[in-house]
């Protein structure tokens, strides 16, 4: 009996042990998500991730200790230090998402350095919901968050028309004249109303949802029966349409009582009240197809008893000579990587964009600058920016826009213009790389593309610049972010855009807006540092 507490003591102290280690090394990762799960409302879910992952492990307790091998050295060590160098370059290149698989990839590897491959099996779906806890990378979710604001916003449109309600989109901005009134109100269909915000978590529930209803036990991962597993990939897929259809619902409806009552259906008590509503309706409708997809795959479920018990194995104290090398390195990776997430970069000197001339050549700045309202500048998170608009010689009217980010650390990044621009109702089209030649002769490529809204034809030019470069495309100029930032302690840059009328004579618009591009980057390194 003895033996047994002595076994019991000294494994709980190896697993604080390991524990403590491990959050040692990633202390810093750890603090940034949790402060983006308190703060990001698209993985607010996150926080009560770790709490499921505690319910699973607790009720899974006996098929993991089933599952204990002698653990995998070579595998394992493997994993571990892969994960290690993910962390290292993701601290170094100010990638957070880098850093955050490579947190999931170190509980794997330390898992089966200790314990072998097989109890990853029952661990399947807690490290699922872990990865769908970590925010993906920003140009990722803009690529996926604008197709569902297109996709919410015509499904509204038809839903409000359903009401014999006239209306009028453009992009994801729909268009009510209130009845009795004179004045249009646009509705701008916004990540939060376009299910981005809830798909996460609706996909999460579906998981957890799915999981908690299993019908028996089986042989597959997470200890799934075959009839489960497809049922739960099944309702994860139905998550998105789900979440999609109830806040197209949201915003149909508060399309309609603004047709009914104005303004006044846009914000205060009713906006917070859909917003929950759409939750709750989106929660039914997911145990609605849940219960369905249970009498789909009712037939195929399979009862089937223990099928590891052979792998039961005395649970006595892993060696030392397993574990303290294990402790040491992530002890001592801890120190240096604790040491590079606290090292601060390069504070490059600059100018405030405040100051740029208002002449560029022969170029005129015409007015003073414009600003956003508070809500975009939140979206936006520049650290300086500028727009204006520019007369030239000819009286061509053009406008410029600068968007500077001191780091890009902490997550604020450039929004391109190929996700902007078309949610405000414009057609891009004929895009093309465009050679900008600057007076010193220095050359460097940009975008070029013509952009329609409605009557409005305009010539847009746009690239990436800064710490000396110039970049049209956001991929390669974050992976130049990622390089500079290791070797250079920088990740600050800007997008630069130009837009002006095509009017009668597109190639001399596409000119023009060459010529004050080629004006404003070669005025840029004062603001913009090389």
């Amino acid at each position: 009996m003895s033996e047994i507490w002595q076994n019991k003591y000294q494994n709980t102290s190896q697993a604080i042990a390991v524990a403590a280690a491990f959050v040692f090394l990633y202390a810093s990762v750890l603090a940034k998500l949790g402060r983006d799960w308190w703060s990001d409302e698209n993985y607010s879910h996150g926080l009560l991730v770790p709490f499921v992952i505690a319910i699973i492990i607790w009720n899974e307790w006996t098929a993991l200790r089933n599952m204990i091998q002698k653990g995998s050295l070579w595998l394992g060590g493997g994993i571990s230090v892969l994960a290690i160098l993910m962390l290292f370059a993701g601290t170094l290149g100010a990638e957070l998402f880098t850093t955050r698989i490579s947190l999931v990839l170190m509980l794997a590897g330390v898992i089966v350095y200790l314990y072998g491959t097989k109890i990853l099996q029952i661990l399947a779906v807690p490290f699922e919901l872990l990865l769908l806890a970590i925010p993906i990378p920003q140009i990722i979710f803009n690529r996926i968050a604008f197709p569902l604001q297109i996709w919410a916003s015509q499904m509204a449109v038809w839903g409000i028309r359903l009401f014999e309600v006239p209306t009028l989109r453009n992009g994801n901005v729909i268009d009510i004249l209130p009845r009795g009134s004179t004045q249009m109100i646009s509705l701008e269909v916004v990540e939060a109303c376009s299910g981005i915000r809830s798909l996460v978590t609706l996909i999460t529930l579906a998981l957890v949802l799915a999981y908690f209803t299993r019908r028996s036990d089986g042989t597959g991962p997470a200890n799934l029966s075959t009839a489960d597993f497809w049922r739960t990939v099944v309702l994860m897929i139905a998550a998105g349409p789900i979440a999609v259809l109830t806040n197209a619902a949201r915003v149909a409806s508060t399309a309609v009582f603004t047709y009914y009552y104005g303004k006044q259906a846009t914000d205060g008590t009713w906006h917070e009240l859909s917003g929950w509503l759409v939750y709750v309706a989106a929660l039914a409708l997911l145990l609605a197809a849940n219960h369905l997809l249970r009498k789909i795959f009712s037939g195929n479920a399979l009862t089937t008893s223990d099928p590891i018990s052979e792998l039961r194995t005395p649970h006595s104290a892993l060696s030392t000579s397993r574990l303290l090398p294990l402790i040491a390195v992530l002890v001592l990776s801890g120190f240096f990587i604790n040491w590079l997430a606290a090292r601060t970069e390069t504070d490059a000197d600059r100018r405030p964009l405040a100051e740029m001339s208002a002449t560029l050549g022969e170029w005129r700045q015409k007015g003073s600058e414009i600003k956003f309202d508070a809500p975009v500048e939140s979206v936006l998170r520049t650290t300086d920016y500028t727009m204006r608009e520019y007369l030239s010689a000819e009286g061509r009217l053009a406008n410029l826009y600068v968007g500077y980010y001191a780091s890009q650390r902490a997550g604020a990044t450039y929004h391109s213009p190929q996700n902007c621009l078309p949610g405000a109702g414009w057609v891009m089209k004929d895009p093309q790389y465009i050679d900008i030649t600057t007076s010193d002769g220095r050359t460097f490529q940009a975008n070029r593309y013509i952009i329609q809204n409605g009557i409005y034809n305009e010539v847009m030019i746009y690239w990436y610049q800064g710490r000396g470069r110039f970049e049209p495309s956001e991929y390669r100029d974050k992976i130049n972010t990622v390089l500079d930032s290791i070797t250079r302690r920088r990740s600050d840059g800007s997008i630069v855009r130009v837009m002006t009328s095509v009017g009668s004579d597109e190639t001399a618009a596409v000119k023009a807006a060459a010529d004050l591009s080629a004006r404003l980057a070669e005025t840029l390194p004062p603001f913009v540092p090389e």
